[in-house]
């Protein structure tokens, strides 16, 4: 848990929201730094779990892997594999993963949110809503980040938006995905969800 500054006497309403505030970062930086993990997000070449992106407002999925580097490089050795397994003919066998995805945290936390303005956690990569798809995210939700809000946060203020599914995904109560409705939609795009902070 992280540890709590001291309240002042001389102003304890505006010690409070100091405090509140810092938890709330805490728990910020925590679930940033924890979805920027092959643990929690999927991985290929690796450039989805190193965009996640944190602002004040909703987060554009608009970059490509292949504008940047290392993740260029990678993803054109898989496009040179892929291209010879066609050639190659049938039957095609699976194509493998990259042996050396690599994750950097492109979009590193330097300033300090504050529990009065809504917060939002989302990825710039610009095929983020099918990444969203696969279930990691969802099982961070209801899991590891449950703990780190619960660990942090005593007095639980603060108003945080996460980028944690697809746009349309209809899931089970166990979070298994049962389709995509795509009424509306002219491109994928990821949804925010509020975390209830309260509930959890």
């Amino acid at each position: 848990m992280a540890k709590r500054k001291p309240l002042q006497k001389s102003d304890p309403v505006g010690t409070l929201e100091d405090q509140l505030n810092q938890d709330f970062n805490t728990v910020i930086n925590k679930i940033h730094k924890g979805l920027s993990t092959k643990k929690h997000s999927p991985v290929w070449t690796g450039f989805f779990a190193s965009s996640w992106k944190v602002q004040t407002m909703a987060v554009p999925a608009t970059e490509k892997a292949e504008d940047f580097q290392p993740w260029k490089s990678i993803k054109y050795e898989r496009s040179l594999d892929f291209f010879a397994r066609q050639k190659a003919g049938p039957p095609y066998s699976k194509q493998t993963p990259p042996s050396n995805p690599k994750i950097q945290i492109r979009y590193p936390i330097t300033k300090t949110f504050n529990i009065k303005r809504p917060v939002f956690i989302g990825n710039r990569a610009v095929y983020a809503a099918y990444a969203l798809e696969g279930g990691k995210i969802q099982n961070f939700v209801q899991g590891q980040m449950k703990k780190i809000i619960n660990d942090n946060m005593k007095e639980k203020k603060g108003k945080l938006f996460l980028a944690s599914d697809r746009m349309g995904a209809q899931r089970d109560k166990e979070g298994n995905l049962l389709g995509i409705s795509k009424f509306g939609q002219a491109e994928p795009s990821a949804r925010y969800t509020e975390v209830n902070l309260k509930k959890l």
